[in-house]
């Protein structure tokens, strides 16, 4: 029932901002009797369509075709003071069993750039990783209805998109040599019982009864070179005591409970070229996550586990006019993990992807899109997907947006 009523709001949503088109709403705090600076008003709705071949993938029956890939969002902005912005964003999605239509609030921060060397934000911020990573819920800023998912997981918002905390950001001239762009961060991950990290964890078989929040500090550094266009980065993290409980089953019917400490350095390098109506982007993704697993029923004695996925992508996209655009990309992902894999497919999954977008308006985007997978690496579903296999199998994602 309440997955009826939140699919009945985004539509509503959908539908208003399809009636109001392309505009961006400032509500004039004159109204209340200040001499403030008005509130922009933003938002967005998305409504997909996956269907695949031989296996269900991101939502539970894509087999048959599932309309379980949506989002909607609404953000506030407005500038108070000089150099000083405030931004709010609240957040709803569904992939699957991940998200399911719970809003959440996606960031709320407060921003004072000192010059254009120095800025300051702190509240709830978005974590700069990547091309895409601040960006992901910005489905115009994009060819694709998928990002390469080994880096870009649709499920793995609360693992990737923000953090609690405070960040420096700026950018330092290097003359004739370009310039420099940075955000070093700090803060708490927030995770969500029904996010794609807890999803992963219960795909193992596991029953998760808790997940703690988790510190995590980084930075993202961009090279913008004296070639015009040319942009070249590297981001590094690590997340620390990645603490949750669970209950696994060790034998039919007896259940013995797990505690899970885990530490994740990440890493990711980038680099992006656009020149006229062509734009072509490379990177690739890396993080080795290790820790330990405690339980009675092993006298307390740290079981180690490991998990060191690599995965990288190369893609070229091109803008035909203001309504056409073409994209494709091929990515791989090595999963590395301890973790007992019950088909050799699982050990990895590569991805040739081809894409069309048309805009009919500047505010309604309309995607198409083309998949050929082998393995199944990614897929982390085994009640739906109890059989697997290296044949390759295909994909197609659909994707419309509204937005103002």
């Amino acid at each position: 029932m309440n997955h009826s009523i939140n699919k009945l709001a985004l539509s509503i949503t959908a539908s208003i901002l399809a009636a109001v088109g392309a505009q961006a709403y400032e509500v004039p705090l004159t109204y209340f009797g200040t001499n403030m600076p008005p509130i922009d008003f933003h938002g967005f709705a998305s409504q997909g369509f996956l269907y695949s071949g031989d296996y269900n993938y991101l939502a539970n029956d894509t087999r048959n075709g599932s309309f379980q890939f949506s989002e909607v969002g609404v953000n506030l902005s407005m500038n108070p003071f000089p150099n000083t912005r405030i931004a709010v964003q609240g957040f709803d999605f569904d992939v699957g069993n991940v998200g399911q239509y719970d809003p959440f609030l996606d960031y709320a921060l407060v921003e004072y750039t000192i010059n254009d060397e120095v800025g300051i934000r702190a509240g709830r911020i978005r974590r700069p990783g990547g091309i895409y990573n601040s960006i992901q819920d910005i489905d115009v800023a994009r060819t694709y209805v998928l990002l390469p998912q080994g880096i870009y997981d649709a499920r793995w918002r609360d693992w990737s998109a923000g953090l609690d905390g405070g960040e420096l950001f700026g950018s330092i001239p290097l003359g004739k040599a370009g310039s420099l762009s940075y955000e070093t961060y700090a803060g708490i991950v927030n995770m969500s019982d029904n996010g794609g990290v807890a999803r992963y964890i219960e795909s193992t078989g596991a029953t998760l009864e808790n997940i703690d929040s988790s510190p995590a500090f980084g930075s993202q550094l961009w090279y913008n070179t004296p070639l015009e266009g040319l942009r070249i980065g590297a981001s590094f993290a690590y997340m620390a005591n990645l603490t949750y409980d669970v209950t696994v089953p060790v034998m039919p019917g007896l259940m013995v409970p797990m505690e899970s400490v885990a530490n994740a350095p990440l890493q990711q390098y980038s680099a992006e070229y656009v020149w006229k109506n062509w734009t072509f982007q490379a990177e690739y993704y890396t993080y080795d996550l290790t820790g330990y697993n405690y339980s009675p029923a092993f006298g307390n004695h740290p079981q180690p586990m490991e998990n060191n996925p690599q995965s990288w992508y190369a893609a070229v996209s091109h803008r035909f006019n203001k309504y056409f655009e073409v994209g494709t990309y091929y990515t791989q992902c090595r999963i590395n993990s301890t973790i007992t894999k019950q088909f050799p497919s699982d050990d990895y999954q590569n991805d040739a992807a081809l894409s069309f977008r048309f805009d009919p308006t500047d505010w309604w985007t309309f995607k198409i899109e083309g998949h050929y997978i082998e393995g199944t690496g990614l897929l982390r579903d085994s009640v739906n997907n109890p059989v697997r296999s290296d044949d390759g199998w295909f994909m197609l994602a659909l994707k419309t947006t509204f937005s103002f």
